[in-house]
């Protein structure tokens, strides 16, 4: 990552609720996930990242570290969690497309949302991954 920030003793991820009567299966409505999407033909992870949380919370952002692991979805899907700090001057993020909420949540506060199962292992090893304190740059959140 480029750019000066500075460093703040925790880490925070962002989660999305999805709302009533959203064109989703009806076990996901009300259940948290981290915000995320596909990575379309001829498009990087990193690029996709960007993308992604540029459509689904409207913020300008660039790709960090990614998190150890990958965890199944539906075929022949898999989860990859990833870093990312906003860039100097990016709008706040909001629940732009499918949420109807959106969370910043510390270590201490990751429980206490409803997570979709799925993201339930990758939120876990986020939370190994980056520690209690997490050594985290302002403005630099986890996503999927």
């Amino acid at each position: 990552m480029s750019g000066s920030s500075s460093w703040v003793p925790r880490w925070s991820t962002t989660g999305g609720c999805w709302p009533p009567g959203a064109a989703r299966p009806s076990s996901w409505q009300g259940a948290w996930e981290l915000p995320g999407g596909k990575v379309e033909p001829g498009e990087t992870a990193d690029a996709a990242l960007v993308r992604e949380l540029r459509e689904e919370l409207g913020v300008d952002a660039e790709a960090g570290g990614r998190v150890p692991g990958e965890w199944p979805l539906k075929s022949p899907y898999v989860l990859q969690v990833w870093t990312a700090r906003l860039r100097p001057g990016s709008a706040a993020p909001e629940p732009l497309e499918d949420h109807d909420a959106l969370r910043w949540l510390g270590p201490e506060e990751i429980w206490d949302v409803d997570w979709l199962d799925q993201d339930v292992p990758a939120v876990r090893q986020t939370l190994a991954h980056l520690g209690p304190l997490g050594g985290r740059r302002t403005g630099e959140v986890p996503g999927a």
